[in-house]
């Protein structure tokens, strides 16, 4: 969790808790100065902590620019958390396998142990994990309703149970997957338009473009870098609106949650440079 909470923190939209930077202002001692989102934008002015220092600020959100470590970036982070999922599954297959060999199959630790290990299935909210942690779940209502009926453990169950259901009926849904590198719930084509009209909104803020409504071919490549899409393959006009924003980078972020479905299983795509980005001059990021 605390992975994912890394991973959320260093990806668009902006939230509290998004790290950024700063950027453009007069007092330059302040440019360049690291910190987090502490709340929402009011009147295209946003609250900044700054990293390592006792002090907030109020700058204009044309005055922050998203963190650019090598170190922090999406994809890293991404790497990261697929890794310490590998590891935290593993671990609790083997917790399993230990509560059957000590205490046998039908044995409240052993449930235990089956339902964090569930849970952690669960959570990557792909489908084949997902179907692995339901019939986890499915052991341990069979086993409970038998021996412990009024235990708190057989409502936790049936209850993350029935969102799981939900998530796999959802997954089955043509065009719904969840998204690299998000390792978050399934999501629709018009869950995704939002997501990324928000995104755009949200960079024509940053780079003071709000008059002209529209961005940058590199604004738009800094901007989808951080949602993992780094391989355009059709050519990025220099200034693009809402509309163009909206066609090119839904269709990414759908091909690309289409290859990522079990992240458990595969290996993240490399960072390519996009071929074919024409950036204007003078351009805003």
């Amino acid at each position: 969790m605390n992975a994912r909470k890394d991973l959320d923190d260093h990806t668009p939209t902006l939230h509290v808790g998004s790290k950024i930077r700063l950027y453009g202002l007069l007092n330059q001692t302040l440019n360049g100065k690291k910190g987090s989102v502490t709340g929402p934008a009011r009147n295209n002015r946003i609250g900044i902590q700054l990293q390592e220092e006792q002090r907030r600020v109020s700058v204009r959100i044309s005055n922050i620019r998203y963190w650019d470590d090598p170190e922090q970036s999406c994809q890293v982070l991404y790497e990261r958390m697929v890794a310490k999922a590998h590891i935290e599954i593993a671990t609790l297959r083997t917790e399993v396998k230990t509560q059957e060999e000590k205490s046998g199959k039908k044995s409240i630790h052993t449930a235990l142990a089956r339902y964090n290990l569930g849970s952690a299935l669960w959570l990557s909210f792909k489908p084949h994990e997902t179907a692995l942690a339901i019939q986890e779940f499915t052991l341990i209502i069979e086993f409970m309703t038998q021996r412990e009926p009024t235990h708190p453990l057989l409502r936790a169950t049936l209850k993350i149970r029935d969102i799981a259901l939900k998530y796999i009926q959802d997954l089955e849904t043509e065009g719904t997957f969840a998204a690299w590198p998000y390792w978050k719930s399934p999501s629709t084509r018009s869950d995704d338009t939002k997501e990324m009209e928000k995104l755009f909104y949200e960079l024509i803020a940053m780079t003071d473009r709000v008059k002209e409504r529209t961005i940058t071919a590199s604004t738009m490549k800094d901007g989808l870098h951080r949602y993992g899409l780094f391989g355009f393959c059709s050519p990025t006009p220099q200034l693009i609106d809402l509309a163009t924003f909206l066609t090119m980078a839904c269709y990414e972020l759908s091909e690309m949650k289409l290859k990522q479905q079990n992240p458990l299983h595969t290996t993240p795509p490399q960072n390519t440079e996009h071929q074919s980005s024409p950036s204007s001059e003078g351009d805003d990021t």
